[in-house]
């Protein structure tokens, strides 16, 4: 059955970096620097938040396919971690990009204090309008960025400065059913909240994907490996709400906090990791 994306109303650059401001410094105090899921083996695994997050990291990162020489391309890459991550496991040079100035800085700080800041370059930069050269990159990333993007013009956009052969590796929730007015009412103040503008199915991206003259190497749903990432956000932030309250007031406390619940309970929403490579010129028909 097909499964439609959910699509928000796109915001201004300037209003996403806000959002990240604004909420950042409150996350991370409870999961970490890394904005995204973590990888856990199960309900009774008693890994950390910040363990779990750099083993999806790692399992994200290998399937690039790079190593001493290559050029990674990070789209939305936050606050760094897998940009630095990448260079220090695989020798290859980095280019993040972001439109979250803090997090720039964050990154480049994060480089140097690992001993990495030869290999990894923070830029800011639209995604949506990449100012490299075609084919300058063996491999990109989008480490749960594409919900930022209309993924058509992304995928294009990637696809030019990829060279072919190169892979293109995204790690995202996705809606695992239709999209009922019940679970768009329940989670759009989570997806308003990060000024999300999409939210696609698996099936959207391999068509924007092949749109683009990619094709997919591998799709792997890692759903019940990432779905116990949020209740324990939930856990940390409630354990933190008179810090909360502190410092954005009750009435904001308590917005964050359903916001992230409902994403939480969400059993509609998934997680995948979907690999594609660059065909070569011509090849795709």
């Amino acid at each position: 059955m097909s499964m439609e994306s959910v699509r928000p109303v796109p915001p201004p650059h300037s209003e996403t970096e806000a959002m990240y401001n604004g909420i950042a410094a409150l996350v991370e105090a409870t999961a970490g620097p890394d904005r995204h899921y973590g990888f856990w083996a199960g309900h009774q695994d008693g890994a950390s938040i910040g363990e779990a997050t750099g083993r999806l990291t790692d399992l994200v990162a290998s399937k690039l396919n790079v190593g001493p020489g290559s050029h990674v391309l990070d789209v939305g890459c936050g606050n760094g971690g897998p940009a630095v991550r990448i260079a220090q496991t695989s020798g290859a040079r980095v280019t993040a990009i972001d439109v979250d100035r803090q997090a720039l800085r964050n990154g480049a700080e994060r480089a140097r204090s690992q001993e990495v800041a030869a290999l990894v370059e923070f830029r800011r930069i639209d995604a949506m309008d990449l100012p490299f050269a075609p084919a300058s990159f063996d491999a990109v990333l989008a480490f749960e960025s594409t919900p930022h993007f209309d993924i058509f013009p992304l995928y294009q956009g990637i696809s030019r400065v990829l060279r072919p052969g190169g892979r293109l590796v995204v790690e995202t929730p996705y809606p695992r059913t239709p999209m009922t007015e019940e679970t768009r009412r329940r989670i759009s103040p989570y997806l308003s909240m990060l000024n999300a503008v999409s939210l696609d199915p698996p099936e959207q991206h391999l068509s924007a994907a092949r749109a683009a003259g990619m094709a997919a190497v591998e799709l792997i749903d890692i759903t019940d490996n990432v779905r116990h990432s949020f209740p324990r956000l939930v856990r940390g932030l409630r354990e933190r709400r008179a810090h909360l309250e502190a410092v954005g007031g009750a009435a904001e406390a308590d917005r964050l906090l359903d916001a992230f619940s409902a994403w939480a309970d969400a059993t509609e929403i998934g997680g995948v990791i979907m690999t594609f490579t660059r065909i070569q010129d011509g090849a795709l028909t």
